[in-house]
């Protein structure tokens, strides 16, 4: 045991208690207030110690914590003194010490103060040790990590210095970087990664707000979001970029006419009075015409149309010649849900099929995905025998390797045969292909036996589903009359009600969430 250095504390000036509280009080000379008087920093041996009873009943020894020991020593000094033997007892510090044992140090520095062995002392400090501490905020976790780039250092030697992962250095220098996501890691607590998401919709409240809330429900829930999000997002930039296109060509915008508008009607309402039909090969920039854009069930929508019709001389006219029956409200909510819906199931399958890429990415899949693999490829699950003709350009896709090329290297051959360790890898991939391919829009509406396996197994694997792919396993097959997006071959279309554009235009009406009118 080496000495280094002994600290006399100043004296403090201590405030007067309150008069019912000096009962309480002990006047005694050995009051525990003084118990840190002369204090010796020594260089202790961490395998001769003995740890004295703890209030800290359970020790947790992350492997991180060991690292950073074994790289850095220990850099403050546990709280010790010296039984009458010499030997060393150890009052709070017992993580240090098992740490330095743990990671082979020989010496870890300690402050030395007289021996005293009243339980009250030893609880007393040993909670103040434990209680008063705060660690560094996200906020400024971030701005250390990225002053130590600015210093010279790369985020994986940041990484092994500190025994963190790279990712987390790389994330928080990200967000030291952006103000936005510095903002949001100190206002909304979210990590790192999602702090950069949500940065990516400053000024949109109505996104940050939702993604806040998906926040707090796990990262799974928190992706499927984000990627609603940055679809919403595209879609608002696509019809922003339509109407500057058709303005700069001279057309002029309206909102979309409600399915009441009895004076603006769609082209393919309208003849001229020779009837000829209105098109937009013929009638572009004539007489009453305007454009709007929406969102709707097709992606974003542009629709013309004309003004005081009767004005231009033109004539009205049904689509099918019939009369056009009004869309009860339980069809049109009917349809409101088949539109969400739809949105939401092509938002979740870029995140479960990015999702499947990490899955395939990982050095062990899961137990039972080799017998998920092989039944796939007995049963011909999911579009297996077309995945084999299409030469299983999903599957590559998911395993992150080149197309199939004629006349070239197979990337999928050339895997199996220089990665033999991965062969376990590509027929999982096979399999989670076939399925994949298999799944559309109509499987939350009509899921299949081989759709129900398919998402139990992998929700069993770690996937979140999200409420769309939810459907897919209850009991209740969702199948909507007024379905929109008919994609099976023997989707009974004469029994759904008769689309009309005079439906399409109430419909309009009654999902105004979806428009995009200027």
């Amino acid at each position: 045991m080496t000495t280094i250095d002994t600290i006399q504390p100043e004296a403090i000036d201590e405030p007067t208690p309150e008069v019912d509280d000096v009962e309480a009080l002990d006047t005694d000379e050995d009051t525990p207030a003084d118990a840190l008087d002369g204090i010796a920093v020594v260089q202790v041996d961490p395998a001769t110690v003995k740890i004295e009873a703890n209030v800290r009943t359970q020790v947790a020894l992350d492997a991180a914590f060991v690292r950073t020991i074994k790289r850095h020593g220990v850099l403050i000094p546990v709280l010790a003194y010296q039984e009458d033997d010499g030997t060393i007892v150890v009052r709070d510090g017992q993580r240090r010490v098992l740490a330095a044992v743990q990671a082979g140090r020989t010496a870890i520095p300690a402050y030395l103060v007289p021996a005293r062995d009243e339980a009250r002392l030893r609880i007393i400090q040993q909670m103040i040790a434990n209680e008063q501490r705060s660690g560094l905020t996200e906020t400024e976790e971030a701005a250390a990590l990225h002053q130590l780039t600015l210093e010279g250092l790369t985020p994986t030697m940041i990484a092994k210095e500190l025994a963190v992962k790279p990712a987390r250095v790389k994330a928080a220098v990200a967000v030291a970087a952006n103000e936005a996501a510095k903002a949001a890691v100190a206002k909304f607590e979210v990590t790192f990664e999602q702090a950069l998401v949500i940065a990516e919709f400053e000024g949109d409240p109505d996104a940050v707000k939702a993604l806040r809330r998906a926040a707090e429900y796990g990262d799974g829930d928190f992706a499927h979001e984000a990627q609603r999000q940055r679809d919403r997002k595209d879609a608002k930039a696509e019809a922003e970029a339509t109407v500057k296109r058709l303005t700069e060509q001279g057309y002029h915008q309206i909102a979309w006419p409600s399915y009441d508008d009895k004076d603006t009607r769609p082209f393919a309402d309208l003849t001229k009075t020779d009837g000829t039909a209105i098109t937009e090969a013929n009638y572009l920039s004539g007489d009453g015409h305007r454009f709007a854009v929406r969102e709707s069930w097709r992606g974003i929508e542009v629709g013309h149309f004309v003004t005081d019709w009767k004005k231009w001389g033109l004539k009205k006219r049904k689509a099918d010649g019939t009369a056009n029956t009004p869309w009860t409200d339980e069809q049109k909510a009917e349809r409101k849900e088949l539109i969400a819906n739809n949105k939401a199931w092509d938002s979740a399958e870029k995140v479960r099929r990015a999702w499947l890429a990490t899955l395939l990415s990982r050095k062990t899949l899961p137990k039972d995905a080799l017998a998920f693999a092989a039944r796939t490829a007995a049963t011909g699950g999911g579009q297996f025998s077309k995945e084999v003709t299409d030469r299983h350009r999903l599957a590559r896709t998911l395993l992150g390797i080149g197309d199939f090329s004629w006349g070239g290297p197979d990337s999928l051959v050339a895997l199996i045969e220089h990665q033999p360790g991965r062969v376990g890898h590509v027929l999982t991939a096979l399999a989670l292909a076939a399925h994949e391919a298999a799944t559309g829009k109509h499987t939350w509406r009509q899921p299949s036996k081989d759709a129900r396996a398919y998402f139990t197994a992998l929700a069993a694997w770690g996937y979140t589903l999200s409420d769309v792919e939810q459907i897919v396993l209850s009991e209740q097959v969702a199948t909507p009359t007024a379905d929109l997006d008919p994609v099976t071959p023997d989707t009974d279309e004469d029994a759904e009600p008769q689309e009309t554009e005079a439906d399409e235009d109430e419909f309009s009406d009654a999902v105004d969430e979806d428009d995009l009118a200027a």
